[in-house]
């Protein structure tokens, strides 16, 4: 069946991909195939940056999470429809062709490609939204679905994927972070480990294959890190605007408050011979959104039944400074117990922010 989202994603990729190539400096060749494979284990102590972590000092403290949630989406998207998704999502992780579905308002919006994609990525593109047998989709509180591929390939690929994003979030954050140590280290992970995508994207799920290559855009990136966020329990949803340079980035609240966060013109395969990472499109606020010519007024929400923000009444705004680390400042490394982000500017010096306000 055909979907708005999707639909509206393809039309403005174009735009949304020429606008990601706009950082502040010009953006080097893609890593080899091997380099884009490889996921980096990362911790984080008082006086050291980011380093390999063997398998014996990582340990498993998550688990895969098939229900993420966002309070910020769920001031739009009623109830029912979080209950269909995670009635979808069960039903798949189990190979079954159906499942229980309040209205086929909620049918419609969870069986979208950009839900899945974004909300439970392996599903993205590996269903159809219909029956196996010509019935109706959707009838007395029953969804069908039907698969795309063998079942029993469907359901492989959905446990690898699962156990790759356990592998990642064990591998970056752990437990009793809070949500600002969880959003830097998962933003760190990303910049450190993904490469910019310059030829056109392949949507064969634009999510999935970002996760499993390593390599993508704007928009694959904003996606990316929000699951990513959602998994270990932090607000966050892909979000961009068409208005002023097209891109797309992540919206994440924390205590309360709403932050851009910007993971692609991040990715150290942005600047040649860097190492560590700026920071500049960390924790960002509307104003600062609106300088890099990412402007805020228009902005886009992929998963929002409409996805434009200004048809809600839901504030999606970043006001919030507190975090203001810019001017090519460099990220040295994280004083979790005494809460100080260690970085360095642009001409050398070391500086310090204390995160717990």
């Amino acid at each position: 069946m055909k979907n708005r989202n999707f639909i509206c994603v393809l039309l403005a990729s174009a735009i949304l991909l020429s606008g990601c190539n706009s950082a502040k400096t010009v953006q080097t060749e893609s890593s080899s195939e091997e380099t884009a494979q490889t996921i980096e284990k990362i911790v984080f102590t008082e006086d050291e940056s980011v380093t390999e972590a063997s398998s014996e000092q990582t340990q498993v403290k998550f688990e895969f999470n098939p229900h993420v949630y966002s309070a910020q989406l769920a001031k739009t998207v009623p109830q029912e429809h979080w209950d269909a998704l995670y009635s979808l999502c069960d039903a798949l992780r189990a190979g079954e062709t159906t499942f229980k579905c309040a209205d086929e308002k909620a049918y419609k919006w969870v069986t979208d490609v950009t839900i899945m994609c974004c909300l439970f990525p392996a599903a993205g593109l590996q269903f159809n939204a219909e029956s196996s047998d010509g019935s109706p989709a959707f009838e007395n509180g029953i969804g069908k679905i039907t698969y795309k591929t063998d079942i029993d390939e469907w359901k492989k690929r959905e446990a690898d994927f699962e156990a790759m994003i356990v592998d990642i979030i064990n591998s970056t954050v752990e437990k009793d972070d809070t949500d600002f140590e969880k959003a830097l280290k998962l933003y760190l992970y990303v910049a450190k480990n993904y490469t910019y995508e310059h030829d056109v994207v392949q949507w064969d799920n634009y999510v999935y294959k970002t996760f499993v290559k390593k390599t993508g855009q704007c928009i694959n990136f904003a996606a990316v890190y929000a699951y990513l966020l959602m998994q270990v329990g932090v607000d966050a949803l892909p979000c961009g605007t068409y208005d002023g340079l097209c891109h797309a980035w992540t919206y994440v609240t924390i205590n309360g408050k709403g932050y851009h966060i910007d993971t692609t013109w991040a990715l150290l395969d942005n600047y040649a011979g860097m190492e560590q990472v700026y920071l500049d499109y960390f924790m960002m606020s509307d104003a600062e959104r609106n300088n890099d010519n990412c402007l805020v007024a228009d902005l886009t929400v992929d998963v929002l039944p409409g996805i434009w923000v200004k048809y809600t009444d839901v504030s999606y705004a970043a006001t919030d400074n507190s975090y203001n680390i810019r001017s090519f400042s460099t990220f040295v490394s994280l004083d979790e117990e005494n809460k100080i982000l260690h970085y360095r500017t642009m001409d050398g010096a070391d500086k310090e922010l204390r995160y717990d306000i």
